[in-house]
């Protein structure tokens, strides 16, 4: 009797390992499933629209840095060397297209990952919302484009993993890997420095102050821990900062020495914010008295019109085009409209300000809205030595006027899903009532910091309404979205329960 009874008892501790092996297989197969229906969609795609695009002058940008390794003044480099690698060497933009095919397919697992690991949802929504960020149509026409956009999304998507990761187990080298991450992640696009930079510092403030929130159930406890809690804390904020001085500084070096020219970030930065601020301008602000002299003749060139601000760093005859007239030297001529921009900032803000709601305001009508998704797809003229260059280099058969070619699948869907792009610019919004209704608010309110750093950059820092620069804020909505259904769905459960009860007791 007693053999039998031990033999029992094996069984029952051994059937929950089992069950447990079962559940864990289940989750895995579910998992690798998911991975597979993701990049089989992806494929699916990529045969349906297989023809690459181009976005004069940024792609022109990136393929020149390809094929002569020349570094540009107004952008990041990073994707011209992939170009180089995926593109030149292969002779055509097949292999290009098939890895951001990758790339993209990638964003959309780890968003699902972050929508499991962090935000405890089920294998079903996460997957349903990894599915929508897959077919995100901020996302899609991209993938077909010689355009920096798709790589780096997924870098900037590792980032959100794993600045959540550090939220949730604040370990220093999960706080090294968010900082070199971003380094990777300016290197293909720039406009995310700001947010790079200013979650540096926010980071790891929000890390400790998520740890110290449950210590205040008693006074004792604070004192025993806060003290300490602080101590690390503060740790971390100064190796933060301290990481993104270094990597940074190697960054702005690498980036001198390939240009052979002083360290920096961009060369160009200072002409691109006096463009977008170009109508706040006053003779004043100028540091140099002959930019003010330019700037005091601003009616020749419309300095005033709203629709002109991106003409006022490219155009001829507009206010950057007459500034290196009179400047020739490009390292005085950028810090003197640097400066100026800066001083328009100090002596009228509300100014700025205005210009920022101007431009958030435009993505409120839908005629304007349409027209700028379509701009967006980048129809300028070429010239006949490009149209040649990339008939020779790459086997691209384009033509002087892209504008003339019928519009492909993707390109159709991303200015047919305009609708979508209002709920995309409430993003702050959308991240505001996750932060309500998370179990975990700390995670949350990354993102909301994220969403509103990022439209202050595609407001502020932009001369006009772009769909493009929304692809990160799209991200963003679709996580939180996902957060605020996971978050009603179960408050929702209990109530289901109590009148699946009530009905049962009602019943006998």
């Amino acid at each position: 009797m007693e053999g039998i009874h031990d033999t029992a008892e094996k069984i029952e501790s051994s059937a929950p390992q089992g069950a447990t092996l079962i559940a864990a297989f289940r989750t895995a197969n579910g998992w690798w499933l998911f991975c597979v229906l993701i990049l089989a969609i992806k494929l699916l795609l990529l045969w349906l629209d297989p023809t690459p695009k181009l976005f004069m002058g940024d792609s022109g940008a990136y393929v020149h840095t390809a094929l002569t390794r020349w570094i540009p003044g107004d952008r990041s480099y990073f994707y011209g060397y992939v170009v180089r690698w995926l593109a030149v060497w292969p002779h055509s933009f097949i292999p290009l297209l098939f890895v951001q095919a990758l790339a993209s397919s990638a964003t959309a697992i780890v968003f699902a990952a972050i929508c499991s690991r962090f935000f405890q949802m089920s294998n079903t929504l996460s997957f349903l919302f990894g599915l929508l960020c897959a077919l995100d149509p901020c996302q899609l026409v991209w993938e077909r484009y010689v355009m920096t956009e798709t790589f780096s999304l997924i870098v900037y998507v590792l980032v959100i993993y794993w600045s959540l990761a550090y939220l949730r187990d604040r370990r220093l080298w999960q706080l090294a890997v968010v900082q070199a991450l971003s380094v990777l992640l300016i290197g293909f696009r720039m406009s995310y420095l700001l947010v790079v930079q200013i979650c540096t510092i926010l980071l790891p403030l929000i890390a400790f102050t998520r740890c110290l929130l449950p210590s205040l159930h008693s006074r004792s406890e604070l004192r025993t821990s806060k003290a300490g809690v602080l101590t690390i804390g503060l740790t971390h904020l100064i190796a933060s900062i301290a990481m993104m001085l270094v990597m940074h500084g190697a960054y702005k070096y690498a980036n001198g020495w390939l240009s052979s020219r002083e360290p920096a970030y961009l060369y160009d930065a200072g002409a691109h914010l006096i463009a977008v601020w170009a109508p706040a301008l006053e003779p004043t602000d100028a540091s140099d008295p002959r930019f003010a002299d330019v700037i005091a003749n601003g009616d020749q060139f419309k300095i005033k019109n709203l629709r002109f601000r991106n003409a006022q760093q490219f155009g001829q005859g507009m206010l950057m085009d007459r500034w290196r007239e009179i400047e020739r030297d490009r390292q005085t001529n950028d810090r003197v409209a640097r400066d100026t921009a800066i001083n328009a900032l100090r002596h009228r803000p509300l100014e700025i300000v205005g210009l920022a709601v101007t431009t958030y305001m435009q993505y409120w009508y839908p005629q304007f809205i349409q027209r700028v998704a379509r701009n967006d797809l980048g129809y300028a003229k070429m010239r006949d030595d490009e149209v040649g260059m990339f008939a020779e280099k790459f086997g691209l058969q384009t033509v002087i006027r892209p504008s003339t070619l019928p519009q492909s699948f993707l390109q159709r869907y991303f200015v047919g899903a305009w609708p979508y792009y209002f709920l995309v610019v409430l993003s702050p919004l959308v991240c505001a009532f996750a932060i309500w209704l998370s179990r975990d608010r700390a995670f949350a309110f990354l993102l909301f910091v994220h969403a509103s750093i990022l439209m202050v950059v595609v407001t502020a820092l932009s001369p006009q309404a772009c769909i493009r620069y929304l692809q990160p804020v799209s991200v963003l909505t679709l996580l939180s979205i996902a957060i605020c259904v996971n978050s009603l769905g179960r408050r929702a459960k209990p109530a289901e329960s109590a009148s699946d009860s009530a009905a049962l007791r009602n019943a006998f």
